[in-house]
């Protein structure tokens, strides 16, 4: 299966309140607006987010939340023909796989993917084993996983730095270490969590990630390597030529703010603007 290039991201509205007000058909009407909305501005994929319910907890388990998210997909895949994918924050991944599974998404975004991260909904454990059984139980499902996601710290990424300098006794430079260090968390992604795809990110949601930074993760990855965060019309045409694809979420919502409904004009001008910027580079 070839992967999606542009991929826009449906926030669903807060399902807590949702459920509280048994009020099921405003998400059902929501979510068919915004999978219909990225059908008319010529998108590749999209991919549903339960955005709206923070603060989020390590993993949702409440079955009216986990029904109504499955309930959403199902509209989506109803009304977007391109690729479809799930992610349930802040770190529901075997949850979302099954779900995907289920009701027939292509793929998953998993945040703590390979590493352990230091979260403002506490630590949170690398998920890549447990979703080792169910991906030979249920293929055909994707996972990108990401690497240093926003809004966390990579516990393994300071360890291992800490470890190389202390055995090198500070004769390594700290910059050659940073790289591979970096290096190494995104072939373990690759190799050993079996990764496809692999997501890079800015520090918070809306924040694109340094243009070196993607750049060397796509020098070094085995895998496609998507921007999963802070893409513009304006910066585009420089992250492109470092990726394979791109993750947008908060540039084409109304007025710019995640979580908003997504703006038909906004989502035109950027996917025109995307094309124009692939057909560049390949020239």
């Amino acid at each position: 299966m070839d992967l999606p290039r542009l991929i826009g991201v449906i926030h669903l509205p807060n399902l807590r309140l949702a459920v509280l007000r048994r009020d099921v058909d405003s998400v059902v009407d929501f979510v068919e607006r915004e999978a219909r909305i990225f059908e008319e501005a010529g998108f590749d994929g999209v991919i549903v987010e339960n955005f709206n319910d923070m603060p989020f907890s390590k993993k949702v388990s409440e079955p009216e939340i986990l029904g109504l998210i499955a309930l959403a997909l199902h509209v989506v895949r109803k009304n977007f023909n391109g690729f479809v994918g799930l992610n349930i924050l802040r770190s529901s991944g075997v949850e979302a796989y099954r779900i995907a599974y289920a009701f027939k998404a292509d793929f998953i975004r998993v945040n703590a993917y390979i590493e352990t991260l230091a979260t403002d909904s506490g630590l949170i454990e690398s998920l890549a084993p447990s979703l080792a059984e169910l991906r030979l139980l249920m293929p055909g499902v994707k996972i990108f996983g990401d690497i240093f996601c926003k809004h966390s710290g990579s516990i393994d990424l300071l360890t291992r730095i800490y470890t190389r300098f202390a055995h090198t006794l500070g004769e390594e430079s700290l910059n050659n270490i940073v790289k591979d260090v970096v290096k190494e968390i995104v072939l373990d992604a690759c190799e050993r969590g079996l990764a496809d795809a692999i997501i890079v990110t800015g520090g918070r949601t809306g924040e694109p990630p340094p243009l070196q930074l993607v750049q060397f993760v796509k020098e070094v990855s085995l895998k496609p390597v998507y921007l999963g965060s802070g893409a513009t019309l304006e910066n585009i045409v420089n992250y492109i030529k470092f990726c394979n694809g791109v993750i947008i979420g908060s540039y084409v919502k109304i007025n710019g703010r995640a979580g908003n409904s997504t703006d038909l004009e906004k989502a035109k001008r950027f996917a025109k603007t995307f094309r124009e910027a692939l057909k560049n580079i390949s020239q």
